[in-house]
């Protein structure tokens, strides 16, 4: 039983180590690139949610229209301007260029 613990808590901390990089490299990250990834990870999220019925589509295509539109110009321009910037370009990389 204690080398089931002992497991599962090596497991739990190797889990939640991308969360806390990711966290700590957004804080090196410039004002404008953290909004972006904050607003098109919202994006993604809704993007992957399915409408159970009319009312949740209704609001899962408000979402859609506030985070995502303008998001594939944005991220074009962003990977421009910080053409140089590596923790800037690992961070944008993650997303789909046209999601439009």
């Amino acid at each position: 039983m204690k080398r089931l613990s002992l497991c599962l808590a090596a497991l739990l901390a190797c889990m939640t180590l991308p969360a806390f990089a990711s966290a700590a490299e957004a804080g090196k990250l410039p004002a404008e690139v953290s909004a972006f990834v904050e607003r098109r990870d919202g994006c993604d999220h809704f993007r992957g949610e399915e409408a159970t019925d009319e009312t949740r589509a209704a609001e899962i295509a408000a979402k859609l229209e506030s985070l995502c539109k303008g998001t594939d110009a944005e991220l074009a321009t962003l990977k421009k301007r910080y053409a140089r910037n590596k923790a800037v370009q690992k961070a944008l990389a993650v997303y789909e260029g046209t999601i439009e």
